[in-house]
């Protein structure tokens, strides 16, 4: 698991949780996500109990849930991981086909359902929408 300390450089941009039991999808992930401005890694976590727990610890803006995991599926973790982060937004993104499951990852409070293959430009305009809808909706 790695855990990127809160810097000066990070104070205004928003912070994302990667939980994916593949450690080149972490990097991957990581990379989509430190190359857009206003976006960082706040940490990761390979399964569900460690998402759970660091979506706890960190309280991220965005958590990037994986639903095969080991230990805990993600869809087993995502309503715990809602109960301890309850302002995150949770963006699944899995291999299953979505007509498969994003209804059921919907319905157990999950914000967005993405497939994975899905371009780095739409991970990360994903994830700036639902970040400034959140906030207007706060607004209103």
């Amino acid at each position: 698991m790695m855990v990127r300390q809160p810097g000066s450089n990070h104070s205004n941009s928003i912070g994302v949780l990667i939980c994916d039991d593949a450690a080149d999808m972490r990097e991957l992930l990581t990379r989509i996500i430190e190359r857009r401005d206003g976006l960082h890694v706040a940490g990761e976590a390979a399964d569900g109990v460690e998402a759970i727990a660091e979506a706890e610890r960190l309280q991220p803006a965005v958590i990037i849930l994986d639903l095969s995991m080991p230990r805990m599926t993600g869809l087993d973790a995502l309503p715990e991981i809602k109960r301890v982060a309850p302002a995150a937004i949770v963006v699944v993104l899995s291999g299953f086909s979505a007509s498969m499951v994003a209804e059921d990852v919907l319905a157990e409070g999950a914000d967005r359902y993405l497939e994975k293959g899905a371009s780095p430009s739409l991970i990360t305009d994903t994830i700036e929408e639902l970040v400034s809808t959140r906030a207007l909706a706060a607004t209103l």
